[in-house]
């Protein structure tokens, strides 16, 4: 790596630190959080898989065995719990400079290609990029899913690329255990899975046939792997997606893939970012063709794949189901960075769009993003007399509420569902029914705390 790639990356490296690990405790708990942590929590692997099947519908249990694993040694601590997310965060960050370098080796027999030190910069600006990313700092700083998710597909990606240019069988091979676990993190992966078969259509159009094949085999080996757990997750979870489990999802509109990255990018921001990365694409398309139609296809496919879902069964579009989306954008952004040839105007250009990155990531901290259920749960059982119990809406936060509450009172939180016998109720701005629907069977306020409201009978 050349000094100009090895700065930049260093600078990456240190500023998505920062803006990952710092203050983790900063924000509450959210609900989600809470459902996660109840899972992790349990006292064995076997507690973990049964209540993270009621807690986390959806998907497999592989990021909340991991999540137990480092409690065992860290504790539950807020923090604590975050900073594992965190790491994975400073993990796909890393893996954006060989994610990168093979995207550009996709092309490597155009005359007038990169060279290999040329390749290491953008790589590393594109590591940059996704340092100071808000859609990837927010997501790494809380403790579910999403921030291992990324990281396994990045990796995973990285090798599919690195597999079909090598043909190699140790690549083959860790592209069907990477593909496990990618699946393991959550069903949502299919959309760039999906993407990659319709790569390797094209390199058999090429007339690659071997690589195609044995590419597509590894992939769907890795998917066996799983095809027991994932058919009994399936089977059972069918007859509660039809009874409303993903009813809180909503439709998008078709130009939702669009309007995603305007969203996490920030509307000040994108427009240069799009400037950006046409200008690159323009410069290069005749050099770098293949890599480039790699890089929209992994970018625009996985969005759009999950639009059509939604409007051809039911909807399964929200911002982190396609995290993984962004990395080839921050690739293309890169590149134009780089094709701004004199070196003065590139340094300054990426100081400008880090400055707007941070900007966004300012703007966003600046807001109100957690439900104050620590306020709530201590008042709650605080008032707590000897056979009451707490109930909690929406349903799903019971757990965080449970977490904020003295261990040895935790089972007296209980989802509000159905007729009521608790005497104490905490509603949270969420929920499936509003503070107005308990006012008569509870009169009382205790106390209003940040996006709740306790009463009593």
């Amino acid at each position: 790596m050349n000094r100009f790639a090895l700065v930049v990356f260093a600078i990456a490296l240190a500023v998505g630190a920062v803006l990952r690990f710092a203050d983790l405790g900063a924000l509450q708990m959210s609900a989600d959080e809470g459902a996660t942590w109840a899972a992790a929590d349990a006292s064995s692997v076997r507690d973990v898989i049964t209540i993270q099947a009621t807690h986390n519908a959806g998907k497999l249990p592989f990021d909340d065995l991991v999540l137990h694993a480092w409690i065992e040694v860290f504790g539950d601590g807020l923090p604590a719990m975050r900073s594992l997310s965190s790491l994975f965060g400073m993990i796909a960050i890393a893996l954006m400079i060989p994610a990168t370098r093979e995207v550009f080796r996709i092309s490597h027999d155009d005359a007038n290609g990169f060279t290999p030190e040329q390749i290491d910069s953008i790589a590393a600006i594109a590591a940059l990029l996704c340092a100071v990313s808000l859609i990837t700092i927010k997501y790494t700083r809380e403790a579910r899913m999403y921030a291992l998710l990324l990281a396994f597909a990045i990796a995973q990606m990285w090798v599919f690329l690195r597999a079909v240019r090598r043909d190699a069988w140790a690549d083959y091979l860790a592209l069907a255990l990477l593909t496990a676990g990618l699946v393991a993190c959550s069903l949502v992966t299919a959309s760039m899975i999906a993407t990659e078969g319709i790569w390797l259509m094209y390199i058999l159009i090429r007339r690659e046939m071997r690589r195609a094949i044995i590419a597509g085999v590894a992939i769907l080996a890795g998917i066996a792997m799983l095809s027991p757990a994932l058919i009994a997750m399936i089977s059972n979870n069918a007859p509660r997606v039809e009874n409303g489990l993903v009813d809180w999802l909503t439709m998008p509109p078709w130009w939702e893939p669009a309007a995603l990255f305007n969203k996490a990018t920030g509307s000040i921001a994108f427009p240069v970012l799009v400037v950006l990365a046409i200008w690159g694409i323009a410069r290069t398309w005749s050099r770098v063709r293949e890599a480039l139609s790699f890089a929209l296809l992994w970018m625009w496919a996985p969005p759009i794949i999950l639009v059509i879902g939604s409007h051809w069964w039911r909807p399964m579009f929200v911002e982190r189901f396609v995290l993984f989306a962004f990395p080839p954008f921050f690739i293309l952004i890169a590149l134009g960075l780089w094709e701004l040839r004199a070196n003065r105007t590139r340094i300054a250009a990426i100081a400008a769009v880090v400055l707007l990155s941070l900007g966004h990531v300012y703007e966003y901290s600046r807001k109100s993003h957690d439900v104050d259920w620590h306020a709530a749960a201590r008042v709650a059982q605080a008032t707590l007399a000897p056979g009451d119990t707490v109930a909690v809406t929406p349903a799903y936060a019971v757990e965080v509420v449970r977490y904020y509450m003295n261990p040895e009172l935790r089972a007296f939180a209980v989802p509000a569902r159905g007729p009521l016998t608790s005497r104490i109720v905490i509603v949270g701005s969420t929920g499936e029914r509003t503070a107005t629907d308990f006012a008569n069977a509870y009169p009382h306020v205790l106390a209003y705390a940040r996006g709740t409201v306790v009463r009593s009978r």
